[in-house]
């Protein structure tokens, strides 16, 4: 993979998207927020090849929660690593000739479901105290998913018109 200065561009742009929705258009929930970011993620993904994508959605995301929530800075830089990167490796998968966008985006969203229930039963106590948060989790997984349903298609319209 070579290294190009539009990519290197659209990263910078993305992760700075990725931050400012992600700290400023918050709804809190116990033990943490809602927010969009998951859906400003997929789109990089969609939008940049795979490292710059993994890249942009790990780094501004953790650097949203080092600003609001800085117990979950270092989850967080892990729990959106490995969430694109399971999109990649999903979108390389092709079904009946066509690339599973929607699915991958579907089971890709769950890794931040479960991993931050995950993190919120270790950072305060036990399953219990992370379960407090799975319903307003719950409703972001769907909120984000519904909103990567609409836009994908005018993402993948503009990658082609970027490339």
């Amino acid at each position: 993979m070579t290294i190009s200065t539009k990519n290197l561009c659209l990263s910078a742009v993305f992760t700075a998207m990725i931050f400012a929705v992600t700290r400023f258009i918050q709804i809190p929930i116990p033990l943490g927020y809602f927010n969009i970011g998951n859906t400003v993620i997929l789109l990089a993904c969609v939008l940049m090849p795979s490292p710059y994508g993994i890249i942009a959605g790990s780094l501004g995301s953790a650097l949203a929660d080092l600003t609001s929530y800085p117990v979950y800075t270092l989850p967080t830089a892990i729990i959106k690593l490995i969430f694109p990167l399971l999109f990649y490796i999903i979108i390389k998968t092709e079904i009946k000739g066509k690339t599973p966008y929607i699915i991958a985006a579907a089971v890709s969203t769950l890794i931040p479901l479960f991993g931050y229930t995950i993190t919120g039963g270790i950072l305060y106590g036990g399953f219990y105290a992370g379960l407090a948060q799975f319903p307003g989790l719950f409703v972001e997984y769907i909120a984000n998913l519904v909103l990567f349903v609409i836009l994908y298609k005018p993402a993948m319209q503009a990658t082609a018109r970027l490339n």
